[in-house]
Order: structure tokens, then C-alpha cells, then sequence
């Protein structure tokens, strides 16, 4: 399909699952009317701008007004988000809308089939015998291996591995802080996975001193991708260029900045359009996340498409109590420089302004002190001295059941649940 194809396929998409909301959704006839919007006014797709932007608490605050009631019951389900940016929240889905299909359509490009032996870290595997042995019917003859991220032992991770090299594990689809532990662990136990050809990170921006940590632990490719509970995936990783491509005929992503308008190859908050949900819509949904959509096609010949690896959720960022903002995209490239000396780390901000940076280092020795002494020196100046930061050395650093938090700042939560 070409990308003027596409294009048009997208656009027909977005004003149709505008006019199905505005018809059939209680919610959106009354947020429309009230602000002086409505389908017929999308007559191009530069009046796409003046579609009114969907906030998390409008969803959160009207759940129920949210749902088609003329929708048939077996279509509806729901899923609760992860609450990273604020309060974990449920939204209504659409079971029509097949997750696993885009995911195989990416693996194309990566020379994966659905029918390869597949390791799964995640919060929701089997654990029950029945559990366990339904599965293994369901999806015989292939063969998985999984590590349950909610509650991960070095015992657990130490099976999971086994479980990798015996099954012939071909690829691993987890959780950015499952992963980078199952990476710690081989890394440390000078173990390797031969079959591996691709491991599939999600759940959390992944940074480049994790990829490369990882790449070294499995022997192959990562890739990334960009995706929601509300909706599961958005974007692949394309193998050629290494940038995003949109699921654009299932997602549409807006970029906007803080006055809502639209911006292309700037960064700004990412809005969704979920195009395939028409049980309860999300249009120009605010995820809370920060990214760019790229002018530019690739040269690989796929039509969807780019945007940039995403950095940083908007909560991901560090105020200094004058109002000075440094965002986790520059955080997290502080510490990218020593992904030699650092196997993780993370930034927390404390909501009297404080900052304590838990790092673990490979070793504590005279190179790692120099290294903790510069990057406390840059944030001392980064933050203008207007509050203290401390360095502290630590053997573990918790994950939120898998899913790791390189910045997590209580100053930048209040203040994204105050103005969303």
C-alpha cells in the first residue's frame, strides 16, 4: 500500500470513528457541543486540528458516558492502565480489534513467525497446573518459556533462562525491567541463549545504555516498540532505520504542543486515536507520553509512517521549586555516557523538590566514584542548586511488577494531575 493510499485510508478512518463517537456515544455529543465542535467540519485533514483533545480525566470521570450503550455486550472489555503518569484508571475496549495481528504483521520485517518458540516476561502468565496445561494445548506444537514479572526471584530468572536454551527459544517479547534482569543475570553467569533472534522490549522507554547491556546478554537484536494498555500496540520498530513505524491504519498519532497545535518533527505530547475501537472511542486521547512524528519515509519501502523511539513520559521530568524543568530525555542521556561503568539506575525527585539518584554499578571503585561525582555535579548545576541531590550506591533497584521507572519525580505527578 502506498503512502498516499495510506494516507487517505487514515484520514476516511478518523472521520468515521468522529462521527460514529459524536452519533453514538453520550460522552462525546455533550464534550462536542460544548465546544462548538462537531463531525461535519472535518472537511480536510488540516480541520483535524480542530477536534478537541481528549484528557485522562475526562475518561476517568466519565467511564460509563464513554460506552456506545447500542453496542453489543460480547464486543465490550475493558483494561485498567498502569497509572505511570497518575491514577491507575479502566477503559472500555473493543474485542474486534486484534492486538496479535499487528504484532505478527511487524514480525514480518524481522524474520519472525508466530509459530517460532517464544519466552514471555509479563504480569499475567500461567501459574496453575490447569493454567499451565491449557496453554501448552493452545499453542502447541510451539513451545514458550515464562517468567512472571510480578514477583521475579533470582531462582525464577535462573529457570527462565534454562527454560530459553532446552526449548529453543527463538524470541522474548517482556517488560524493559524483566528483561535488563534476565540480561544482569546471563551477563554475570557469562551465559548465552544460540537460538535467540530477537527480543522484543516493551512497557517503558528503552534507553541506549539498556540496549546495549541487553544486545550483550542475548547475542541479537532489540526491538522497541511504543504502545498502551488502552490499546496495546502503536508503533514498531522498524529494523532498517531503527525509528517507529505508526500502525497508521489502526492508530493515529498527533503531536502536539502546549496550546494544541499540531507539530511534525518537533517534540511535544503524544495524542492518540485509537481507529479501531468503536465500542468506546479515544480520540486525540492525551497518553501522557512525549514524542515526534517524522516527516521523512523510510527507505525500507513501508509505507506506514515514523516516529522516534519515545523518550519520556510527561511526569518524566524534574522540576526545581523556581519552575525550572529538566525533562528525562536529558536525565537519561546523563547516564547513557557510563553504560559501561552503571548496569541500572534511577532518578527519583521527592515532593519537597529533593533528589535522591539510586545507582548500581558494576563495581565501586576509583573510576565508578569519579563518574557518581560528575553526574552529581551536572545535576547540582542542572537544577541551579536549588535543592539538594544525592548519589546513593545500591545492590536492587525495585521494578513496578517488571516494568522498570528510570525517573519518577512526585512534584511532576502533582503537577500533570493538576493541569490534566
Amino acid at each position: 500500500m502506498g503512502g498516499g493510499k495510506i494516507e487517505e485510508e487514515n484520514w476516511q478512518l478518523r472521520k468515521e470513528i468522529v462521527r460514529i463517537a459524536y452519533e453514538r456515544v453520550p460522552f462525546y455529543k455533550k464534550f462536542y457541543n460544548e465546544r462548538d465542535f462537531n463531525p461535519s467540519m472535518l472537511t480536510t485533514p488540516e480541520t483535524w486540528e480542530l477536534v478537541p483533545i481528549l484528557e485522562k480525566r475526562f475518561v476517568r470521570d466519565n467511564l460509563e458516558e464513554m460506552k456506545d450503550p447500542s453496542a453489543n455486550p460480547k464486543f465490550i472489555s475493558y483494561t485498567q492502565t498502569g497509572g505511570s503518569t497518575g491514577t491507575p484508571m479502566r477503559v472500555y475496549t473493543d474485542r474486534r480489534h486484534l492486538v496479535e495481528v499487528q504484532t505478527w504483521r511487524a514480525f514480518g520485517h524481522w524474520g519472525i513467525s508466530p509459530a517460532d518458540n517464544e519466552g514471555i516476561i509479563h504480569r499475567r502468565v500461567p501459574t496453575t497446573f490447569v493454567s499451565k496445561m491449557k496453554n501448552r494445548l493452545l499453542w502447541w506444537p510451539t513451545k514458550r518459556a515464562y517468567l512472571n514479572a510480578s514477583s521475579m526471584s533470582w531462582e525464577d530468572v535462573a529457570k527462565f533462562v534454562n527454560d530459553l536454551k532446552h526449548k529453543n527459544i527463538v524470541w522474548i517479547q517482556g517488560y524493559v525491567g524483566g528483561l535488563e534482569m534476565v540480561a544482569d543475570y546471563m551477563i554475570k553467569h557469562n551465559l548465552k541463549v544460540d537460538t535467540l533472534r530477537m527480543v522484543w522490549s516493551t512497557s517503558a522507554p528503552l534507553h541506549d545504555s539498556v540496549r546495549m547491556k541487553m544486545e550483550r546478554a542475548f547475542g541479537c537484536k532489540i526491538m522497541n516498540q511504543y504502545g498502551c494498555n488502552e490499546m496495546g500496540n502503536i508503533a514498531m520498530q522498524c529494523p532498517h532505520c531503527g525509528d517507529l513505524h505508526i500502525e497508521y491504519d489502526m492508530a493515529h498519532i498527533d503531536i502536539v504542543d502546549t496550546k494544541g497545535h499540531l507539530l511534525m518533527d518537533e517534540e511535544g505530547d503524544i495524542l492518540l486515536t485509537h481507529l479501531r475501537n468503536r465500542v468506546a472511542p479515544l480520540i486525540k486521547y492525551r497518553l501522557g507520553d512525549r514524542g515526534v512524528r517524522l516527516s521523512r519515509q523510510c527507505a525500507c519501502g513501508n509505507p506506514m509512517p515514523l516516529m522516534s523511539p519515545v523518550k519520556g513520559r510527561i511526569s518524566d521530568a524534574v522540576y526545581t521549586p523556581s519552575g525550572v524543568l529538566i525533562t528525562g530525555e536529558y536525565l537519561t542521556a546523563i547516564f547513557d555516557k557510563y553504560a559501561l561503568l552503571f548496569s541500572q539506575y534511577q532518578v527519583k525527585q521527592w515532593d519537597d523538590y529533593s533528589i535522591t539518584v539510586y545507582v548500581k554499578a558494576y563495581k565501586n571503585d576509583e573510576i565508578t566514584q569519579a563518574a557518581l561525582k560528575c553526574i552529581q555535579s551536572q545535576l547540582n548545576k542542572d537544577t541551579r542548586g536549588e535543592m539538594p541531590v544525592n548519589i546513593e550506591l545500591t545492590d536492587y533497584i525495585k521494578s513496578n511488577k517488571g516494568k522498570i521507572q528510570y525517573i519518577i519525580s512526585e512534584v511532576a505527578l502533582k503537577k500533570y494531575e493538576v493541569e490534566k
